[in-house]
């Protein structure tokens, strides 16, 4: 019974405790504009927009943008021109079902790649390594980041500048769910993207 007891005391006094700790909750007003009452909540007409809060305007349209988002790209900010500007001049590497050696009928790109990079010296490259939808997520990212790495790792072996070359697994991201196997073997790549260096 004394067992008991000592039990129970302790109980209620946690009891009391967490109820003398508890506070009435009350609503945060800071953000409330126009708050009239005394309640702290704000009325229907007190949300209404007052003549300062009209949307900004648009602003005007940015330098050297042409409204028309459909004309064609200014041939003048192709290539090297603009330092922001990336392109894809390359064929992708395409590997076998759940490869990520290189085949031989695809190393005569390769070497067409590496022998842009040593005659263009302020070029990168960034060489994402891509899977079709078969197989789990992580096990397509560590497989598309093996395509790249081995990709890379070749280009320097042809005496491209490792410094200049990134990589990234893309994984099954971008793989056609459920494709049939021509579809699947056009996602099993190494794809390349120039940008200018600095």
């Amino acid at each position: 019974m004394r067992k008991f007891s000592k039990t129970a005391a302790s109980f209620l006094f946690l009891l009391l405790g967490f109820s003398s700790c508890s506070k009435k909750l009350e609503p945060d007003t800071t953000l409330i504009r126009n708050s009239d009452d005394s309640t702290g909540i704000d009325s229907a007409d007190s949300l209404r927009y007052l003549p300062g809060d009209e949307f900004s305007p648009a602003g005007d349209p940015l330098i050297g943008v042409n409204s028309d988002l459909l004309v064609p790209r200014n041939k003048d900010l192709d290539a090297f021109n603009d330092p922001l500007n990336t392109i894809r001049p390359f064929d992708p590497i395409y590997f076998g079902f759940d490869q990520y050696n290189i085949n031989s009928s695809e190393r005569a790109k390769l070497a067409g790649i590496a022998e842009f990079l040593n005659t263009n010296p302020k070029a990168k490259l960034l060489i994402e390594g891509y899977c079709d939808w078969k197989g789990t997520p992580a096990y397509n990212k560590s497989l598309g980041d093996r395509r790249a790495t081995t990709v890379k790792s070749y280009l320097m072996d042809l005496g491209a500048d490792q410094s200049r070359i990134e990589t990234v697994s893309i994984g099954d991201e971008n793989a056609i769910p459920n494709a049939d196997g021509e579809q699947a073997k056009l996602d099993r790549r190494a794809a390349f993207v120039v940008t200018k260096g600095s």
